[in-house]
């Protein structure tokens, strides 16, 4: 008995320690956290002042064109104005002596011969100053300007922890987050969980594998990055999951590259760009109709990219091939085309009051069309101000008329009165919560709840509008956390939200 006793206080002594090392283990996470938190907002900030810093000397510089090009051009147009004085007169003088060579005497002729050798009207027309101004108007870049070096980030060298999980088809290398994330998918807590899993200290585990996102748009392709993984916040309430494959326009035949997505009259409608064509499908999802098959029609392949349906049940629809909004009525017959300009590059189209919305995301611009296809106006152009853009890939339009785009790479919804009047954003980059990384398609329900696909976290991100006239959202919750592989297209009805990921040939349908 003495022995057992010495021997439970010297490991209640080592819980002891083991105790005090795991709550410094844990000041030592807040500690980082912090310090990753700091550092973060000090590259910010110095980004922030250096964009501030080149935006002043842009200025600068272009106005110093502006002035320089300005008093070149006063001087070129004084010099233009004397010799087009100088070129009536001489025209004068030429008319007049072509008219005494036809008509005139020898007294005449003889008379003017003396003026002529006297030089008076001769030195007048042929004695024009010259124009010695320059045109050189260039501008030198300094070849150290692009060469910045912000900074290094630092840290001591620390312990990397690996988890290899065993199962019967491969051993893989995953984080502990997640495993958490794996952990709450399965319904196994902490306590009962029997995943096999290994931790493994040191290096001998080797390198993590880092997944990189497909990207949307070839425009896309330098914004590439890791892809984050966040908590998840359920959406109260049981939904089922199921995938949709897709039947026309042949029996058996799935969906190729479905894209822009939406509900009518609780119908799907789903532009199935590689097939040509824009499927309506029935609650069951079955195919009611097809429509699209213009085949022959147009100049090049019809490739519908995004459609939506008029009060009067008309369909307008995004062919980004031909660079056209091709509306048609539900039987398939072509009511007019609405062109577009060629050196756009639409991408999803919206309806707004006897209005049609385009993004152009070549230009970086909201567009607004009547319904007959006449120009009316325009908002953006690149930037991060409030009426700029950088890619705006979608526009949607709520009950109260307010449109909202989704600014990609700014990360957020901005919005807009009809009269392209900013009114205010949602969102910002992050992975927290109201945060986007990469913002995708906007859909609302019917209560103008607005749902966004957020890209690069992996889910959809959920706000309600505060009164029927208060643009300014409040989160609500983070739904379908890695359910769908990079979340891109979505819509929602009452009871279902239908999403297609970036790199998913079918569409997700969540039911409740």
């Amino acid at each position: 008995m003495p022995e057992m006793k010495a021997h439970s206080l010297k490991i209640s002594q080592k819980v002891d320690e083991l105790k005090l090392r795991m709550d410094r283990l844990y000041d030592f996470q807040v500690d980082l956290e912090e310090n990753k938190s700091m550092a973060e907002l000090l590259i910010n900030s110095l980004c922030q002042s250096l964009f501030d810093e080149i935006t002043k000397q842009r200025l600068k510089l272009l106005g110093e064109v502006e002035d320089l090009y300005t008093a070149k051009r006063k001087e070129t147009n004084a010099a233009m104005e004397l010799l087009e004085q100088n070129v009536a007169s001489t025209e004068s003088i030429h008319s007049y002596l072509n008219h005494l060579l036809t008509f005139g005497g020898a007294v005449d002729i003889i008379t003017a011969l003396k003026e002529m050798d006297q030089q008076r009207h001769y030195n007048d027309v042929t004695n024009v100053p010259r124009c010695d101004i320059d045109n050189q108007l260039f501008f030198t870049a300094n070849q150290d300007c692009l060469q910045i070096n912000l900074g290094i980030v630092e840290g001591s060298k620390t312990i990397r922890s690996e988890i290899l999980r065993k199962d019967e088809y491969r051993q893989k290398k995953i984080s502990h987050r997640q495993v958490e994330v794996q952990r709450n998918r399965e319904g196994v807590t902490k306590q009962s969980g029997k995943i096999p899993l290994e931790v493994m200290q040191g290096r001998d585990v080797g390198e993590r594998e880092h997944t990189q996102p497909k990207i949307p748009a070839k425009s896309m392709q330098k914004y590439r990055k890791p892809t984050r993984k966040v908590r998840q916040i359920n959406l109260p309430g049981d939904w089922s999951k199921s995938t949709l494959k897709g039947q026309s326009p042949n029996k058996g035949q799935k969906f190729n590259n479905p894209s822009g997505l939406i509900f009518h009259d609780d119908k799907l409608l789903v532009c199935d760009k590689g097939n040509n064509i824009v499927q309506i499908l029935n609650q069951d999802y079955t195919c009611e109709k097809v429509l699209g098959t213009f085949s022959g029609q147009f100049p090049k392949p019809f490739h519908p990219q995004s459609v939506v349906v008029s009060q009067d049940k008309k369909c307008f629809i995004l062919d980004v091939s031909n660079l056209q909004i091709v509306v048609c009525d539900l039987n398939n017959t072509i009511i007019r085309i609405i062109t577009l300009p060629e050196d756009t590059q639409p991408y999803c189209i919206a309806l707004l009051k006897g209005f049609v919305l385009v993004t152009d995301i070549k230009r970086h611009k909201l567009l607004k069309y009547t319904k007959r296809g006449k120009f009316v106006s325009e908002v953006g152009g690149h930037g991060r101000g409030q009426t700029k853009f950088n890619y705006p890939y979608f526009v949607a339009v709520n009950s109260s008329d307010v449109i909202m785009v989704s600014d990609c790479f700014n990360n957020c919804i901005k919005c807009f009165d009809i009269e392209f009047n900013y009114l205010c954003k949602y969102g910002q980059f992050g992975d927290g919560n109201g945060q986007l990384d990469w913002i995708g398609s906007i859909a609302f329900d019917g209560d103008d709840m607005v749902y966004a696909c957020d890209y690069g976290n992996g889910r959809i991100v959920k706000w309600s509008c505060d009164g029927n006239r208060s643009f300014h959202g409040r989160w609500i919750c983070n739904m379908f956390q890695d359910d769908v592989d990079h979340p891109w297209y979505i819509a929602v009805s009452r009871d279902r939200i239908c999403v297609r990921g970036d790199s998913d040939e079918d569409i997700t349908v969540f039911s409740r």
